[in-house]
């Protein structure tokens, strides 16, 4: 197969988010110069050469983890690479915004520790490690379809064989965060994912995790952990995933 062709695409804030990091006032506290695009809907996007070049396997057997290394801001042009296995999303400044590596196939992970757990509860202040409740919602294609036209994907196929987005599906593993721990602005920073199936829309949709490791990064507090989503009982798709949970005020 085809390696991935180079891809331009224009980065968006696409809603009015809980996180109020996606705000510029309060992105501009912490020492952005305004919101910052979500790192989920730039994993979306980057996805997009990757289903081009690779198709329905790397969907539901390939990886992809991509770690956000420079603020992106609304409006701006990246454009994706993949060299080698190299994945890299530079600005038009050709400042590196995001790295990473991807492969159309990726080891099966051991999915042991993902066992059914009782419904998130009440958010704590801090995780701890061990187990997160999990997180149930229905996917719809009326939400797939508007999450299409908000992050601008061009390709056809989730709308014609009703499969939910890649980024939809990386969005529940941040509402497990968000449903688990009581959060002000966050930063999402990094996501390792391995793909083990398509979610074939409706579908109900279901994401356990565990923290494994609490720590801090510079000013700020970090978590890490591993998380499971589920379409109709079966797994697509397992993420280990990190967060800059709590963050201090620019100095």
């Amino acid at each position: 197969m085809d390696a991935p062709a180079p891809h331009r695409f224009v980065a968006r804030v696409i809603e009015e988010a809980d996180n109020k990091i996606h705000d510029d006032g309060v992105a501009r506290r912490f020492g952005f110069s305004g919101a910052l695009v979500p790192g989920v809907e730039l994993f979306a996007r980057t996805t997009t050469p990757l289903v081009a070049a690779w198709g329905e396997e790397w969907l539901s057997g390939g990886r992809v983890d991509l770690r956000f290394r420079r603020p992106v801001y609304d409006g701006e042009e990246l454009l994706i690479d993949v060299i080698g296995g190299q994945l890299t999303v530079t600005g038009a400044d050709g400042e590196v915004r995001c790295l990473g590596s991807t492969g159309r196939t990726g080891d099966r992970p051991d999915l042991a520790d993902f066992a059914e757990v009782s419904a998130a509860g009440e958010p704590v202040t801090d995780p701890v490690a061990g187990p997160f409740g999990s997180v149930h919602e229905a996917g719809t294609v009326e939400e797939n379809e508007w999450y299409l036209d908000a992050i601008g994907e061009p390709l056809p196929l989730y709308r014609e064989r009703l499969w939910a987005h890649p980024g939809l599906l990386l969005r529940l593993v941040n509402k497990l965060l968000m449903h688990n721990v009581a959060l002000g602005p966050w930063i999402h920073t990094s996501s390792d994912c391995t793909f083990l199936g398509i979610a074939r829309l409706p579908a109900q949709m279901t994401v356990h995790g565990r923290v494994t490791d609490v720590g801090r990064r510079g000013r700020h507090e970090e978590v890490r952990y591993d998380a499971l989503v589920l379409a109709d009982a079966e797994p697509v798709l397992h993420v280990h995933h990190t967060a800059l949970y709590r963050l201090s005020t620019a100095a």
